[in-house]
């Protein structure tokens, strides 16, 4: 890649509670599916990277996990996975939900915030204040003041957006640039993400599950690639994915009457597989029940949740 000797090159680690938007944002700037969506809180479950590289700048986006209070062993490693993104940022990207005054759980990431900064001097704050617009304009002012002394920004170093509406998206990137260090790129120019595809075809599955089921069912939901290859004499790749669930209702609920869900699950998952790797694919879900995986350490290295 040539570069100017100005070249600005950075990480900047997402920081928020759950479902304030911070795999939407990762995925709208990089212009690339790197993190699955859905309405669930704690859609996100390990660190992702999105790569964003333009001409004078490349940004390195941390997608996180969101910090929460953890009642299952698969919690505290998010959580930790959160918090130990720190140490690699340029710059601390808090994501917050402004339509409602801070909570508890944003007071903890201020906190968090705070600390680090106190030791690290040169890693940069800015405040994303998302879902501007569900703010009723009587409230504007005082919720916004609120996040700036939260986090004890200035106002320039913070910004109002809608990710779902692409709202002031390009003024936060400016933001976000301003902070980077002056420093070669990192990835070459047309990598936008450093996952390996067994786990996005992993995560493309479990994201379809979180869209259509409801109750228990997206909490208790891993999944994990145990077999792909292509088919002898065919342009075909074999994708198996593992969807692992707690309870033999659970099961039932996914596999669905006749196989419905499960199929409709399939279904979506694989159309946006073929799309990504350009290639027909046949795609085998199979439902698995292991009963309280989330508290278990050998499940979850099975299922390549990191806990390093």
């Amino acid at each position: 890649m040539s570069e100017t000797p100005d070249f600005k090159c950075g990480t900047v680690a997402l920081l928020g509670r759950p479902n304030v938007g911070k795999s939407t944002l990762v995925n709208a700037l990089v212009g690339h599916k790197v993190s699955i969506v859905s309405d669930k809180a704690q859609t996100t479950r390990r660190r992702v990277l999105g790569i964003l590289t333009e001409p004078g700048y490349q940004i390195v986006f941390i997608d996180t996990p969101g910090i929460h209070e953890p009642h299952t062993t698969l919690g505290r490693i998010m959580v930790q996975q959160a918090r130990g993104v720190l140490s690699d940022a340029d710059v601390l990207l808090a994501v917050v939900d402004v339509s409602k005054l801070p909570t508890r759980e944003d007071e903890t990431i201020a906190l968090l915030c705070k600390q680090y900064l106190s030791n690290n001097s040169e890693t940069k704050l800015r405040v994303c204040m998302n879902k501007m617009d569900l703010m009723k304009a009587i409230d504007v002012k005082e919720h916004v003041e609120a996040y700036w002394q939260l986090f004890g920004i200035e106002p320039d170093q913070g910004i109002l957006t809608c990710f779902t509406k692409r709202q002031n998206l390009d003024l936060l990137q400016d933001l976000i640039v301003a902070a980077l260090p002056e420093q070669p790129a990192r990835f070459a120019e047309d990598e936008f993400t450093d996952q390996p595809m067994r786990f996005i075809a992993a995560e493309s599955v479990r994201e379809k599950v979180l869209q259509l089921t409801r109750q228990e069912v997206p909490h208790a939901v891993g999944t994990v690639v145990e077999q792909w290859e292509e088919m002898p004499d065919s342009q075909i790749l074999h994708i198996a994915v593992a969807i692992v669930v707690e309870k033999d209702g659970q099961k039932g609920i996914l596999i669905g009457k006749k196989g419905e869900m499960l199929k409709k699950v399939g279904t979506m998952a694989r159309i946006e597989l073929e799309e990504m790797l350009d290639t027909k694919i046949y795609l085998e879900l199979r439902v698995k029940v292991r009963t309280d995986w989330r508290q278990n350490p050998r499940m979850l290295r099975d299922l390549e949740y990191d806990q390093d």
